[in-house]
């Protein structure tokens, strides 16, 4: 049966590989807790809005009522993530099958994407790398059957598939965009002559509008929290100089070999007229990421393609001898007990094993502590006196604290039913407005600038510091809490101070 006609059907063997995947995870769901970006995401989706300084709006609404209907339970939440990181492992036999893999290849090639470190860490977290990862390899899947078949449905599907990307994050627009340079430099050019690329594009667009319309007119503020990334500002920043040494071990050592011959297999005959694109696309990519300081995760949408393209081959060398197969198989077996044991939370809080997985996998480290933190800050909030609390809230220096206690205050959780209201500057919630005009005293939590707390208050004075637990050396570890009074000046005045970009 010809290949158009079974775009969506895939052997056992995939669909085997995509549950191991999920009940992995979900094996794991409960473990440690929410991270910094999950309880922001949790935060933002209750605030209407078309997008926000960092983000497009489609996870965080996602997250919000995700963690509603499933009544903030933690395993619960994971669920979403795992199923998408399990579609993405299944994108890869679609590709396979693109690129006319048989039904051994396609597993193969499921294989081979469900053992990638990526595929663990970001399946783990309800964050926008997993959906844009597995949507924005959707997108390039069905650019592949467009581009090899002609027909209008693909394009129109990648079209609608890229618009949704991009409103999970901007990062699709540029995947898509350097695969149609690739094209029209390697070819086959042909795919290009006619107006299905440019409706496709249009679809695309459209559906992208609300957020390339907010930021555009709020002045990108993307731009300078990118320009922050490229800084090191990030937990998952990258040098450049190690953006693909850092792409490597993030598949895996074992499994990027597959990547590495499909990166070459597809830019050889008989590949090359037709999937040599992908290769050059991907090139393209990352030498942009490396000139403007991107994060070694973001070529995430290309790596079911191309561990496909390295897939077929190596499956066919190494079935030809028996010692190969034991060799793969050994290796394998190593790659799917190493892989989780680095990237997913199995090891205890603090332990050499937990801080070698934090090396490997630096947002493990962003799960822990905030039940602890909360507490602290509750307590503060309890030495204030009864008179001053109508008059009180708390200001947190970024997005994970002011997440971490809107959501004990939504739950009314034990610590989280005596805390004042909470605001903060940073990002998205700095859109949501400053403290009401009556605010007299403010529980700041985090690090600030010595001059701009006197530039602020009339008076502020540390009280305690927030504790890490045992071995672990997060962005909170030692962050003082103050307690300030008397703001010097009108709130509207004193928020845009408070503001910032990260």
């Amino acid at each position: 049966m010809a290949r158009s006609a079974q775009t969506v059907r895939l052997p056992l063997g995939s669909y085997l590989a995509a549950g191991a995947v999920v009940l992995l995870l979900l094996l794991v769901a409960n473990r440690y807790g929410f991270h910094r970006d999950e309880l922001y995401f949790i935060e933002s989706g209750h605030h209407l809005g078309w997008a926000q300084p960092d983000n497009p709006m489609l996870v965080p609404y996602l997250a919000a009522g995700w963690h509603w209907l499933v009544g903030g339970r933690l395993w619960a939440f994971r669920i979403l993530p795992a199923l998408f990181a399990a579609g993405y492992v299944l994108v890869a036999g679609l590709i396979a099958r693109e690129l006319g893999g048989r039904p051994s290849h396609q597993v193969a090639a499921s294989i081979a994407t469900a053992l990638t470190g990526l595929v663990l860490a970001a399946g783990h977290l309800f964050s926008t790398l997993t959906f844009d990862m597995t949507v924005s390899a959707t997108a390039l899947w069905l650019l592949i059957m467009a581009v090899r078949t002609g027909r209008w449905a693909p394009w129109l599907l990648a079209g609608l598939a890229t618009g949704i990307a991009m409103e999970i994050r901007m990062m699709a627009i540029f995947i898509v965009a350097c695969c149609l340079l690739a094209i029209m430099i390697i070819g086959p050019r042909r795919s290009l002559a006619g107006p299905k690329w440019l409706v496709s594009a249009v679809i695309a667009l459209a559906l992208a509008a609300p957020n390339l319309i907010w930021q555009a007119t709020h002045g990108w503020p993307m731009r300078q929290i990118a320009v922050n990334i490229a800084g090191g500002g990030s937990t998952s920043s990258t040098d450049r100089i190690g953006l693909v040494p850092s792409q490597l071990l993030e598949i895996g050592p074992i499994i990027s070999v597959v990547l590495v011959v499909g990166v070459v297999c597809l830019l050889r005959r008989p590949r090359r007229p037709e999937f040599g694109w992908l290769t050059i696309g991907y090139l393209i990519f990352v030498l942009i990421m490396i000139v403007t300081g991107g994060k070694a995760y973001y070529p995430a949408p290309f790596f079911p393609a191309l561990l496909a393209a390295g897939a077929i081959p190596l499956l066919d060398t190494i079935s030809r001898k028996l010692w190969r197969r034991i060799v793969a198989l050994v290796l394998l077996i190593m790659s799917a007990i190493i892989t989780p044991m680095l990237t997913l939370p199995v090891w205890p809080v603090g332990s050499p094993g937990f801080q070698i997985g934090v090396a490997v996998n630096p947002d493990s480290g962003e799960t822990v502590g905030w039940d602890g933190y909360i507490a602290t800050i509750s307590a503060v909030a309890q030495t204030i006196p009864a008179d001053q609390r109508p008059s009180t809230v708390i200001i947190t220096s970024n997005y994970g604290e002011a997440g971490a206690l809107t959501r004990a205050q939504r739950l009314q959780t034990a610590d989280g039913r005596d805390l004042p209201p909470v605001y903060s500057g940073h990002n998205g919630f700095g859109l949501w407005g400053p403290p009401p005009d009556g605010t007299r005293t403010v529980i700041m939590v985090g690090e600030q600038e010595p001059g701009d707390l006197r530039r602020w208050f009339a008076s502020c004075r540390t009280v305690t510091h927030l504790q890490s637990p045992a071995g672990v050396d997060d962005g909170e570890a030692g962050a003082p809490v103050r307690i300030c009074a008397g703001p010097r000046h009108p709130w509207p005045e004193l928020w845009p101070q408070m503001r910032h970009l990260s």
